[in-house]
């Protein structure tokens, strides 16, 4: 069975994967970064794995509590949807992801693709910069949903706005480039061709949707910072159709990601035209969810007699 897929056809070299199955930036272990990863697990079975996204300098991030439920596992477990999340992008800073943490990544076997959000374009490019002759890492995943100092929009709602990121790290790599979309906007075609053009070799779709949750015996929000982002189950239906009107609308690979907790639900983003899935939430409630899905997908397919992940690439049968 043939599980491979390329998540930059259209770069010299591309970016060959073994499988379509990827760790989501923020669930690579208890802090983004691995802590809690066996050192002997089998990472190099999955597609990728991103950790968790770096800025420019270093953030602390929001304060707690961050989760709702606190246990995304019992949560799931008593049949809770609703999961948010309010990090608020908790990271070391690019400077000393590239002197500390890529050595590591270098020295895994697995794929690692590199997450960052900057403030503005101009600190895109620098950020960039900084990776420049660093190992460790195959391609770079632009987390666009982070807010512009310059104007208080989102680089992820405007066409400009995601065009002048993807263009200046661009400018500073060859890498493949991801641009990971948000949501929550009018027409998710129009941020997705403005990447494409600018030079993103594949787009991840999508981030989590602003949500709140109120806890009833005090009045005060759940979260520590009030609104959060909604993931999981609840947010599957809504990337679904994010992934699929964009597979109509580019010839990039697209990322699935969103609820995605058993290999059935892999196959649904396939289907809708993913050429590959990130495992989020599930990640969160278990370290070991990305190999049991893996594993449930060749299973499908293995069930279903079908020779290859590509076979089943964009063909749902949509009226």
């Amino acid at each position: 069975m043939d599980l491979s897929v390329n998540l930059a056809p259209g770069r010299p070299g591309g970016l060959a994967l073994s499988n379509p199955v990827l760790i989501a930036s923020g669930t690579f272990g208890y802090d983004g970064y691995g802590r809690g990863i066996a050192p002997d697990a089998a990472l190099g079975l999955l597609g990728a794995v991103l950790p968790k996204t770096f800025t420019r300098y270093p953030r602390d991030g929001n304060p707690e509590p961050r989760w709702f439920p606190a246990s995304f596992r019992e949560g799931l477990a008593a049949g809770e949807t609703t999961l948010l999340n309010s990090i608020g992008l908790t990271n070391p800073g690019i400077e000393a992801a590239m002197t500390h943490l890529a050595p590591q990544w270098a020295a895994m076997d697995a794929n690692i693709v590199m997450s960052m959000a900057g403030d503005s374009p101009e600190q895109w490019e620098e950020m960039a910069a900084f990776t420049r002759g660093v190992d460790g890492f195959a391609a770079i995943e632009l987390n666009l949903s982070c807010p512009n100092v310059a104007d208080g929009a989102m680089f992820s709602h405007y066409p400009r706005l995601a065009e002048a990121a993807v263009a200046g790290v661009r400018r500073q790599t060859g890498l493949p480039l991801w641009a990971k979309l948000s949501p929550n906007v009018p027409d998710i075609t129009e941020i997705a061709h403005a990447a494409v053009d600018a030079g993103a070799d594949a787009l991840t779709i999508c981030n989590t949707m602003p949500a709140l949750h109120i806890d009833v015996d005090t009045g005060r929000p759940t979260l520590g910072a009030g609104y959060g982002g909604l993931s999981g189950p609840a947010l599957r239906p809504v990337a679904m159709a994010l992934v699929h009107r964009t597979a109509q609308a580019v010839n990039v690979p697209i990322i699935g990601v969103g609820g995605v907790m058993t290999g059935r639900h892999a196959v649904e983003y396939l289907l809708a035209g993913a050429t590959a899935v990130q495992v989020g939430s599930a990640n969160l409630a278990n370290l070991n969810a990305p190999f049991r899905i893996l594993g449930e997908l060749v299973d499908l397919l293995t069930q279903w007699e079908i020779g290859s992940v590509s076979e089943i690439i964009g063909k749902a049968e949509l009226a």
